[in-house]
């Protein structure tokens, strides 16, 4: 981020231009967007990465914007599944796949659909071979007649309007995600006929 998009950047921009040189302003993007702008995160940023996804949050503090953020950065610590990262410590993957567990419970309890599908497809970026079918039943016994999904579980008739395309999205992403690590295991081995 360079001086001049900061918050701070006007105040700086009050300085002779001699003044200004060497002075730093803190990088305020969130941790995902700085993720996202990297090719190759920096030791300190793929460090941070890790502490995020290790972290637990408290259950009084979990909420769908929660979920997103920590959904954001684990999605993009894959790649959206391109790679698998090579964190510092193995217990990264564990702690992270707790805490997917931990959100998805907190979906299904709270009735949150986008949230318990951004988990179903961070649980098969970490684990290609969970099983989460019974969460995608779940989320796909909510899909309505027109064909969308609503933002809360739950059996409906009633056809939605613009605010069914974000949950919709989700599932059929998470809905992808799951198919597409199954298809890619080996395929079964067909007997030869005699």
């Amino acid at each position: 981020m360079t001086n001049a998009t900061h918050p701070g950047g006007a105040l700086l921009r009050c300085l002779p231009i001699d003044q200004r040189e060497g002075i730093a302003l803190p990088d305020t993007r969130s941790l995902a967007d700085r993720l996202a702008a990297r090719d190759t995160p920096n030791p300190a940023l793929w460090a941070e990465v890790e502490a995020e996804l290790r972290r637990p949050i408290p259950e009084e503090r979990l909420n769908d914007r929660a979920i997103e953020s920590y959904a954001g950065v684990l999605m993009l610590a894959y790649r959206f599944g391109a790679e698998r990262p090579r964190f510092a410590s193995l217990q990264t993957y564990g702690d992270a796949f707790a805490n997917c567990l931990r959100f998805a419970d907190w979906a299904r309890r709270k009735g949150r659909l986008v949230p318990l599908a951004q988990m179903i497809f961070c649980l098969c970026l970490i684990d290609p071979d969970h099983d989460v079918t019974p969460m995608l039943a779940e989320a796909i016994s909510s899909q309505r007649p027109d064909g969308s999904f609503p933002a809360r579980i739950g059996f409906g008739t009633a056809d939605q309007d613009g605010a069914a395309l974000r949950p919709t999205l989700a599932v059929l992403v998470a809905l992808h995600m799951a198919i597409h690590r199954r298809w890619r295991a080996p395929r079964p081995t067909m007997p030869m006929a005699a």
